[in-house]
This record gives structure tokens, C-alpha cells and sequence, in this order.
């Protein structure tokens, strides 16, 4: 099923999915996009953005925003047991979105610069813990990154406060219903209050690890600790500016974004998230706790940093646009996706989610936890036949690679609104015509990411699923 396009600011309706051939008018339908000279799209960038379609290299853990700065001993990029998983990636898919930027600005013309108050106040350890365990401050809104620091970084700075070092300002936000959201400082407070609960968000035990001046100390939980360092911990004062509930909304976003400019930024996604916040944001972290999407991630848990929620908002971006409205940059693509429909009512949302529900777990009743990931040497050189993909032997014609997102959006919107049951009578043929065709020369040159190859690559295949279920 597709989703056309809407107005600006207009809830989309699901429809069925349009055809894709290029001659149709998705292409002159959709809004005017900003435009980038090609100067400044050149061909090195062209070939990061594709590069970008291995999703599988997560992110490292990071601190949250102005730490690597200010807390250069507490090593907050050292890999460690529990983010060994999470290793650094630099790439133009981790610069800051220029869209995003523009969005932020428009929002500032529209500020109330009277309205905008923030309060600045120091608060003891113990008294924020506390609010913490009545519920008072929310150390999760839902625009934040979840809790990525290491055992060692945040031991280092559990014995930060014991020598009295400063910690950087924390920003609240004041909701209205006048709970507290921790905008800025959730890695550092979630160490504080995990390390006086004796175990990390996730459940492990939270013993100090790395400790430097205080080496006797290493091994030993909160409750441990003689009774002088429990109190040092708890009377260290934190200093807190609180933005007031009388300010404007969409202005903690933009004190979001800003802090987040002088630390190790947040992904495209991370960003998306915090700004376009509404049904969409909610949408996204609810679907990518699919069982079967998990298992074609071949994980447990939803991606730490999102990287899963953005392959989720390409399927539907796909389907609302077809090939055709697919245009780069693709951080632009995506960003209009969630600009123009976070605020879509529940029926498209629940449209959207039993759509996408169908669809992952076609492609993964036929491709099993191969779906996506590029074809292995084995088929190639041959003509791959039914017999051949039988049963489990079709794995060995996929590599162990990651899932790349040019094929996932050629094969998620083809298998949209698709019969199932005649697909999986038609299993073996479906396998063997895809292994064959992404081994032909005529589809490897379309692995570049741009608007013909997009279109094309779906043609060809297209085609073929057609012609096997017709």
C-alpha cells in the first residue's frame, strides 16, 4: 500500500501502493524541495551517501552533549565490554542536518523571546535523586538517546563528585502538568541515580571501574562505600538551569539542539527524533520492536541509536512518494517524510503500522534473516535454479554482511499489498529470480544512490515479481 502525498501539514491517508513505472506523476505531485547545487553534491559525497547503505556499523556510545569538552578524563569514547558492539563511524550520515537547522531557525522567528524563561538553581545529589523516585523528573523524554555510557565513564565521574570537581550545568525542562525532562545531562544523572540504585538501567551492577585516585574503591557498589563518601555523593550540588513552562514548546528543542552542537552530535535519526516529536516519533519506536524485523536485524533489542527507526521511516517514505519522489539529498527525503505527517491521526497510524506489519513479515517468511543483505560469490557466474534455493540452501547465496537499504527499499516496496500466500507457494522462484538478478551486471551498476537508479532498480525487479505471481 502507498501513501500519497498531502497537503503541508495535512494527516496523510493510506492508499494502495501506485504503480511505480516512471511515466506516473508522483514525480510532479510532491511539494518543491530545497534544492542543492551540484557543486556542493559532488561525487565524493554521492559515494558516501551510498556507502551509507550498510546500516549494520552502529555508532559508538557517546556522551551526552558538552562532556568529551569538559570531562576529558573520563574517556567517554573507551570501548569497553559493554559497547564493544557500538564502534566509532564518521561519516556525512553523523554531520548535523542542514534541514534541520532551517527548521530550528523558523521555529526561533516565532519565539516569544519574553516568553522564554529559564531558571537557574543548584540542587543537591540527594534531592534530584529524589525527585528521580517520585516520578518528579523524567530521566527518558521521549526526544533523548538512550543511556550509552560505559561502567568505566561513569565511574569516573562518580569519583568526580567525591574529589568536588565541577560538573557541567544539567538543563531541565519544566513540562506542563510541571514534571521536570532532563534536556541536557541524562548520561551524567543516569550514572548518578544508577550508581545510588547499585545497578545500570539495563540491570547489571553498577560496581566502580577504573578509578584512578581513588583505587581502593574499585569493585565496590554505593552501599559499599564508607559512610563519609556516601554523603559526599549526595551533598554535591548540581547546577541546574530549568526551562520555565511559560516558554514556548518547541523552544526546549532548540536548547536541545544548540547544547548538542559542541559534543559528539546525534545521527540524522537521533535529531529526527527530538525535533519532528508527535504520532510519528511514537510510531517509529513502536515498530521496530517487531519480532520479525528483529530477527532480519538479527538482534534482540531495537537499535541503541536508531539506526533501525530510520529504516523504518524509508519504507513508509517509499510508499508515500513511490521511486519516483525519491530525491537527494536522502537526510532531506526523510526529514520532509516526518516534517509533513507527525502529527497524522491514529487511523493512519494504525493504517501504517498493519501495513508495514504484513510486509516485514513477508520478506522475512521468504528470506528469512537474509532479507536485504547482499548476495555471496557462490551464485555467481551461474544461473541460480529453484532446486538450488531449497529449503535451507538459499543461505549460502547471501552474505553475512548488513543489511543495505537500497535493497531493502526495492524489496519492501515491492512486497507491499503482495498475496501472501501465493508469494510463499511461490518461494523457491521468488529467491532464485532475486539472487539471480542482483548477480547480473545490469543491476550492480545501479548500486549508486540517485533518483534513475532508485527507479530503475525497482523497475527490473518489479518486473520480474510480477510475472512470477501473475
Amino acid at each position: 500500500m502507498v501513501y500519497a502525498r498531502s497537503a503541508r501539514a495535512t494527516p496523510v491517508k493510506p492508499l494502495s501502493r501506485q504503480n511505480h513505472s516512471r511515466g506516473t506523476s508522483a514525480r510532479t505531485t510532491r511539494r518543491s524541495r530545497p534544492q542543492t547545487p551540484r557543486a556542493l553534491l559532488g561525487d565524493e559525497q554521492d559515494k558516501e551517501l551510498w556507502n551509507e547503505t550498510s546500516l549494520g556499523d552502529a555508532a559508538s556510545a557517546v556522551a551526552d552533549a558538552n562532556d568529551d569538552s569538559l570531562w576529558e578524563h573520563v574517556g567517554a569514547s573507551e570501548a569497553t565490554p559493554r559497547n564493544a558492539a557500538f564502534s566509532r563511524k564518521s561519516s556525512a550520515q553523523d554531520d548535523v542536518d542542514e534541514d534541520l537547522f532551517a527548521d530550528l531557525e523558523e521555529t526561533l522567528f516565532k519565539v516569544d523571546r519574553a516568553a522564554l524563561q529559564i531558571q537557574k538553581a543548584d540542587f543537591t545529589v540527594n534531592s534530584v535523586i529524589d525527585k528521580i523516585n517520585r516520578g518528579k523528573v523524567n530521566l527518558r523524554p521521549s526526544y533523548q538517546r538512550e543511556y550509552v555510557w560505559t561502567v568505566r565513564t561513569a565511574s569516573k565521574l562518580i569519583e568526580s563528585l567525591i574529589l568536588n570537581i565541577p560538573v557541567p550545568t544539567m538543563f531541565f525542562h519544566e513540562t506542563q502538568s510541571g514534571k521536570l525532562e532532563v534536556v541536557d545531562g541524562k548520561q551524567r544523572l543516569t550514572s548518578i541515580w544508577s550508581f545510588i540504585q547499585c545497578e545500570f538501567p539495563d540491570g547489571s551492577p553498577f560496581r566502580l571501574t577504573g578509578l584512578e585516585v581513588y583505587e581502593d574503591l574499585n569493585g565496590l557498589t554505593f552501599t559499599d562505600l564508607h559512610e563519609r563518601f556516601q554523603e559526599t555523593i549526595l551533598d554535591y550540588p548540581l547546577n541546574v538551569h530549568t526551562i520555565s513552562r511559560s516558554s514556548q514548546p518547541d523552544f526546549v528543542f532548540e536548547v536541545f539542539e544548540r547544547l548538542n552542537m559542541g559534543a559528539t552530535q546525534l545521527n540524522e535519526q537521533e535529531l529526527r527524533n527530538c525535533i519532528y516529536q508527535g504520532m510519528y516519533t511514537d510510531l517509529l519506536e513502536e515498530l521496530v520492536k517487531n519480532e520479525n524485523l528483529l530477527k532480519v536485524y538479527r538482534s534482540k533489542t531495537p537499535h541503541l541509536r536508531m539506526r533501525d527507526r530510520e529504516l523504518v521511516l524509508r519504507y513508509f517514505a517509499m510508499m508515500r512518494t513511490a521511486p519516483e519522489g525519491f530525491f537527494i539529498p536522502i537526510k532531506s527525503w526523510l526529514n520532509e517524510e516526518m516534517r509533513e505527517n507527525k502529527d497524522m491521526t491514529p487511523q493512519d497510524a494504525g493504517d501504517m503500522q498493519a501495513s508495514f506489519n504484513r510486509t516485514i513479515k513477508l520478506a522475512y517468511d521468504i528470506f528469512g534473516d537474509c532479507a536485504f543483505r547482499p548476495t555471496s560469490p557462490v551464485g555467481k557466474g551461474k544461473k541460480v535454479t529453484e532446486e538450488d534455493v531449497n529449503g535451507l540452501f538459499f543461505r549460502e547465496f547471501f552474505t553475512s554482511g548488513e543489511i543495505n537499504v537500497a535493497l531493502w527499499d526495492t524489496l519492501m516496496y515491492s512486497l507491499t499489498d503482495v498475496d501472501a500466500k501465493k508469494a510463499l507457494e511461490k518461494k523457491s522462484t521468488i529467491l532464485a529470480a532475486w539472487i539471480n538478478l542482483n548477480n547480473s551486471s545490469e543491476f550492480s551498476k545501479l548500486q549508486v544512490s540517485n533518483p534513475k537508479a532508485v527507479c530503475a532498480r525497482q523497475e527490473l525487479w518489479q518486473a520480474k515479481l510480477d510475472k512470477i505471481l501473475k
